[in-house]
């Protein structure tokens, strides 16, 4: 995985976080303040694929990350240096392990 796969799958990863959180809201609103179970049981099962779907792209993310630490080897924000980004490293920046492959 290329860090532009790696930067496209958290960007999405993060977009679906967001909108289940939303979706649960709205499941709760509407089971407090609706009578229509189907509408109820549609937003569930859309939750359902939803949480399949961040289940297998959370996945995908930590076979990415560094055996040695678990972050991600390419990305790391330092207070002081700001974010480096270096997709060409051997080495993880956070934990300096050798990368394989």
């Amino acid at each position: 995985m290329s860090q532009d796969d790696y930067n496209h799958l958290r960007k999405h990863v993060d977009f679906l976080e967001s909108l289940l959180a939303v979706l649960v809201i709205a499941l709760f609103v509407f089971a407090m303040f609706s009578s229509a179970t189907e509408l109820l049981v549609a937003l569930a099962a859309v939750i359902g694929g939803l949480l399949l779907c961040l289940y297998r792209q959370h996945q995908a993310l930590s076979r990415y990350a560094c055996p040695g630490c678990g972050e991600s080897p390419h990305n790391k924000a330092d207070s002081v240096a700001g974010d480096r980004h270096d997709p060409a490293t051997a080495n993880c920046l956070h934990c300096g392990q050798r990368l394989s492959g």
